[in-house]
């Protein structure tokens, strides 16, 4: 991958929302909707090389993403969190709650916000602006 920073797109109405709530997490046991879709992203750097995966509690699935020598962590994150999303959406669930949970608040607060600067995500819009709720 190449370098990350692209001309600022901006993205007014937004069909999900991010939440970066530290207190929620000291419950030990955190509810979740019992029909919602749970999937936890991790993206990382090691030896040289980069890559990303998403693990399912609900549904239990795990995938995996080599993206080679050159993505720094943070490109990995992102790319992780779209793909998850993206994986969703293309599987057509109705009424269900996609959570997605990450290690990344960098990512997630590149993913919040209003104006998108991180090529990674502008590359992959249709999945930016469905994560969320389907109906």
């Amino acid at each position: 991958m190449r370098a990350d920073y692209t001309t600022p797109v901006y993205y007014h109405s937004k069909t999900f929302s991010v939440s970066i709530d530290w207190d929620y997490w000291k419950n030990k046991d955190p509810v979740f909707p019992e029909d919602a879709l749970i999937w936890f992203s991790d993206g990382s750097r090691a030896n040289w090389r980069t890559g990303s995966g998403i693990f399912g509690l609900r549904p239990k699935r795990s995938l995996s993403f080599p993206l080679g020598i050159f993505a720094t962590v943070f490109q990995t994150e992102i790319y992780v969190i779209l793909q998850c999303a993206c994986k969703n959406i293309r599987r057509a669930y109705k009424n269900k709650w996609i959570l997605i949970f990450s290690d990344s608040q960098a990512a997630l607060q590149a993913l919040s916000g209003p104006k998108v600067t991180s090529g990674t995500a502008c590359r992959m819009p249709g999945c930016y602006l469905c994560v969320g709720y389907t109906e």
